[in-house]
Order: C-alpha cells, then sequence, then structure tokens
C-alpha cells in the first residue's frame, strides 16, 4: 500500500504542476510590500514595425524589483490572423530598447459573449532583467517598442515596472492580469491589517490596462458595488483610431479621478472616497456592456498591506499556490484512504 500511495502522490504532483488553473477574473502576477513604487505606460502602433515610445519613471536610486511587458493582440476569430499562442509572440520579432523580447510565457486575455469577437490571447514577458540594464541618467527613461511582423494584428503594449526605494512611503503594490469575461467579474482584494484613511498622506489608485476599445465602446468599474466610472476605455495611448492602435493604461500622464467622460477618463482612479478606516477588503467589479473590449491588465497602490488578491491568506500564514491547496487535499484523502484499508 506505501508503494501504491506513493506513486499515486507523484502523480498527482505531476498533474498539479503541468495542468494550472485556468485564469478567469484578475488575479495577481505579483505583490510587493514595503518602500514600493510602480511605473506603468502603454503605447499603441499605427501599422509600423517601430510603434512609438514607452515611458518609464524609476527614481535614480531605486531597485527594480519586477517589470512586464504585455503585448495585445486583437482578438481571434474576429481576426482570423490575431496571435494565439506564447510562439506568435516570441517569434514576432517583438523589441524594447532595441533588445528583442522573445521569452513571453504567459498567455492572459477577455472572453466576449459575441461569438464573432472570440477572445483574446494577450501575452506576457518578463523583463525584469532587461529593464535593470537600460537605466541610467533617469528618473525618466523612454525606449522604442517594436512589434515585428504582426505589427497589424497587435494593439499595444504595456510595460508595468515595481521598485523599491528607501525615500517611499510604506504601501503596497500589486499587478493583476487575466481572462475576464465581458458579462462582468468580480476581483476581491485582501489587506493584511484594518486601513487607516484618516492619514492626510493615504493614497489608494487603481489603473486599468484595456485594449481593442475606442468610438464609444465603454466599460463599467465598481468599488464595493458603488460606480467608479462608466467610462472606462478608448484609445488613450494609440497612435491612431484604427485596429491595431487601441489600448489604453492608467499610468504615466494620467491623473487619478473618477467619473470622468468617455474622452477623459485615464483608466487611473483614485480610490480613497471609496475605502474607510477599518476596511480589511474591498471588491472590484468590471464589466464591458458592448463586449468587444479585452480587459486584461490592473495595477494598485495602496498605503497599507494587499496580502490577497480573490482569496484571504490564512492569518499569520502565506498564501499557497492553488496547486499546492489542491495536493494537500488529495494528498489527505489518499492518506485516509491508506489508513482505512489498513485498518480492513
Amino acid at each position: 500500500m506505501k508503494t501504491k500511495f506513493i506513486g499515486s502522490l507523484a502523480a498527482l504532483v505531476t498533474v498539479c504542476t503541468l495542468s494550472p488553473p485556468a485564469l478567469a477574473d484578475l488575479v495577481p502576477a505579483g505583490i510587493w510590500n514595503g518602500t514600493v513604487g510602480l511605473s506603468v505606460d502603454g503605447i499603441g502602433g499605427n501599422g509600423t514595425g517601430t510603434i512609438g515610445n514607452v515611458q518609464a519613471s524609476i527614481p535614480v536610486t531605486a531597485t527594480v524589483l519586477q517589470a512586464y511587458l504585455y503585448s495585445a493582440g486583437t482578438p481571434y476569430p474576429f481576426y482570423p490572423n490575431s496571435p494565439q499562442t506564447l510562439a506568435d509572440y516570441n517569434n514576432a520579432g517583438i523589441t524594447l530598447a532595441g533588445q528583442a523580447v522573445n521569452n513571453f510565457d504567459t498567455l492572459v486575455g477577455a472572453t466576449s459573449t459575441r461569438a464573432d469577437i472570440g477572445q483574446w490571447f494577450t501575452a506576457r514577458a518578463d523583463v525584469t532583467t532587461l529593464v535593470q540594464s537600460l537605466l541610467g541618467g533617469g528618473p525618466d527613461y523612454s525606449w522604442a517598442v517594436g512589434e515585428g511582423s504582426i505589427t497589424n494584428r497587435l494593439d499595444g503594449e504595456i510595460l508595468a515596472i515595481v521598485y523599491s526605494d528607501a525615500s517611499l512611503a510604506v504601501g503596497s503594490v500589486a499587478l493583476l492580469d487575466g481572462g475576464q469575461n465581458t458579462s462582468g467579474e468580480t476581483t476581491n482584494v485582501f489587506f493584511g491589517s484594518p486601513l487607516d484613511t484618516s492619514s492626510p498622506t493615504f493614497a489608494a489608485e487603481l489603473g486599468l490596462g484595456i485594449s481593442f476599445s475606442c468610438c464609444g465602446q465603454a466599460s463599467n468599474v465598481s468599488i464595493n458595488g458603488n460606480l467608479l466610472s462608466s467610462n472606462a476605455g478608448n484609445f488613450d495611448d494609440g497612435l491612431d483610431q484604427t485596429d491595431g492602435s487601441l489600448i489604453t493604461v492608467g499610468g504615466l500622464g494620467d491623473t487619478a479621478s473618477n467619473l470622468q467622460s468617455y474622452a477623459n477618463d485615464g483608466e487611473l482612479y483614485d480610490l480613497s472616497s471609496f475605502l474607510n478606516t477599518g476596511d480589511t477588503s474591498f471588491s472590484l467589479f468590471t464589466s464591458n456592456p458592448t463586449n468587444d473590449d479585452n480587459i486584461f491588465f490592473a495595477s494598485l497602490y495602496l498605503n497599507g498591506e494587499i496580502s490577497g488578491i480573490n482569496n484571504p491568506p490564512p492569518p499569520g500564514n502565506p498564501v499557497p499556490a492553488p496547486g499546492t491547496l489542491l495536493l494537500m487535499a488529495a494528498g489527505l484523502g489518499l492518506m485516509n484512504l491508506t489508513r482505512r484499508n489498513k485498518k480492513i
């Protein structure tokens, strides 16, 4: 029985390793606590190979902790030649500051309720080492982005950078991405300790990344059931109003504000009036009534401790990965089965 149990457990480990859970709502790409800051910017092309520059702002004394480059393809099957696989992105010739980015390893992206739109296959690459190598002479940077052979089927790129610097206030940064359904999804954010919003320096900001949006296509954003914006979307970071250039992200150059007009909504929002002293969590709901926008990215900055996304961590314990939880539960079940067999 012991040999069979170990073999079954080993098989289960293999299954958990090879079969990660499918993404639905926005899930964390990472959470960082301490004296941390955030730089986010986007750029959408105009049909040329080198589409323009993406900006970054990083204190000269800062240490880059994480950097992600997102490349947002147009939806499939709406455009049959849209990128659908990591290989499509890695073989396209995408570049940042003239350096090849061919290590895309994660696909995210929304799913539309419209069959003709289908879904988006948006790719994410870890460019931490590359960004670290580009620093010097800051704090402000401007790096060229190239989209290579599939530029007409890429709405643009988002560069998200998390850094630490001793001069910053203690807080939290979270980067989220995923495959939301256009009909609406809820993401829950949990805090390590109750908020204190009474401080005059309290800050809480949300940035959204959206592609394939223009021309009045707008998404709704609510916090704890209260409307934050009904105008999220448009191609604020795109160079042209055309498919292949439709991208917007809340970040550099945007002012955190709420309930703006469609033209003025920069997808960067001030959450401070939606949160209260003593709160231990909040809910974020997004939906796209026209069912043709790709909400695939969110960033959070908070003067507080973000401890979990969608699932609160156990008190005093880190959050195990979903595969680990499944493995633990199944392992306990097998152990109980083994004990019953021994009694027989």
